[in-house]
């Protein structure tokens, strides 16, 4: 399977607060919510980047898209100029990886 092999890097002292810093990752991976409201928990699931179909987590700062699925992914990196990237076409051969890409 064709893919492209995205590594960044995301060091503290090219953001202006750690806010932000966590603003990049929030977007990147997604997070969770919990909101208290009237004696009642309310949780929701923010999907980042990476819960999209075709796009995985392989390793810290290492991100696999399927071909075809890559552009969002490369935009998405070119829109934070304090985070540096590197792209690269790969042919996944690893089982998991493989399948992780296209169940998702």
């Amino acid at each position: 399977m064709k893919a492209v092999l995205v590594t960044y890097e995301a060091k503290r002292k090219n953001f202006e607060s750690t806010h932000r810093r966590n603003q990049f990752y929030r977007g990147l991976f997604g997070y969770k919510q919990t909101v208290k409201r009237n004696g009642k928990r309310y949780e929701y699931d923010k999907d980042g980047l990476v819960d999209r179909t075709g796009v995985t987590r392989v390793d810290d700062s290492v991100i696999v898209a399927r071909k075809g699925c890559e552009e969002p992914v490369l935009e998405y990196m070119r829109g934070w100029q304090q985070v540096s990237h590197h792209v690269f076409k790969v042919k996944v051969q690893d089982k998991d990886v493989k399948e992780e890409l296209q169940n998702e």
